[in-house]
């Protein structure tokens, strides 16, 4: 036991500090993953003779983020701790990457809305998961706040091409 006037470290849980740490990093990560997506919309402001490469820049990085979300769920699915049967959430693992390469087959302001759609339906599976546990705190949280923005910043694009015609 330790006298009144000794001082008592507060607060100093290894535990905490690499949460805190992991949460702000992630969330560093995930919102300068947005920064492409924004100069690619300047861009096509900047140069509209070509938007309809912009806009398929941005339909292949959006794409690549839907990808790596499908990724998420693959890692999550071989965890030891799932208990989701682990066909269903390996069949959602693969979904984002086969729903970008159909995406990219359509013209780049169509292709953008269906990206917009695969994002969002698997932000719906998620939502709904019932294994929340196996995830951090934070990442629900952050994977709304990025999928809003990145869901916006794809559709302004895509109204670009609709403003162009």
């Amino acid at each position: 036991m330790t006298s009144p006037n000794e001082t008592q470290p507060h607060n100093l849980d290894p535990l905490d500090a690499a949460q805190r740490t992991s949460t702000i990093t992630a969330q560093l990560l995930g919102f300068s993953g947005l920064l492409p997506v924004a100069a690619i919309f300047l861009g096509a402001l900047v140069w509209p003779q070509y938007l309809t490469k912009l806009s398929l820049l941005a339909n292949l990085y959006a794409g690549t983020i839907f990808s790596f979300l499908g990724g998420i769920q693959w890692g999550l699915s071989i965890s030891p701790q799932a208990q989701v049967r682990i066909s269903k959430r390996l069949l959602v693992s693969i979904a984002p990457s086969l729903w970008t390469v159909l995406a990219l087959q359509l013209p780049a302001a169509q292709g953008s809305w269906f990206i917009v759609a695969g994002l969002n339906a698997l932000l719906f599976f998620e939502l709904n998961d019932l294994e929340k546990s196996q995830r951090p705190p934070w990442y629900i949280p952050l994977r709304i706040n990025l999928t809003v923005c990145l869901s916006l910043g794809l559709l302004a694009i895509s109204a670009l091409n609709f403003t162009a015609v």
